[in-house]
């Protein structure tokens, strides 16, 4: 199933010290194939995703493994669509 992501930052302070991480968790996620793309937002802190998974419980915990999201500094809305 394709998901459009919502990611929304709760905690812009907090994000810095895991900067590293987040770029090397989501570089695994693409090469995983479980990112398909990736997009910063210009209008506040966050980004929306395009995901590829099994489910919504499926992204969330693949998601759930990007350390902005695992320390509490970043949410995420799901919304199943399909392709035109």
């Amino acid at each position: 199933m394709y998901l459009h992501v919502t990611g929304t930052v709760t905690d812009p302070g907090g994000l810095a010290a895991h900067a590293a991480g987040e770029a090397r968790v989501l570089r695994e996620l693409k090469a995983d194939g479980v990112v398909l793309s990736a997009f910063r937002r210009h209008d506040r802190p966050g980004a929306f995703l395009l995901v590829e998974a099994e489910s919504v419980q499926d992204a969330r915990d693949k998601l759930g493994r990007l350390p902005y999201a695992a320390n509490g500094l970043l949410t995420f809305e799901f919304i199943e669509v399909s392709r035109l």
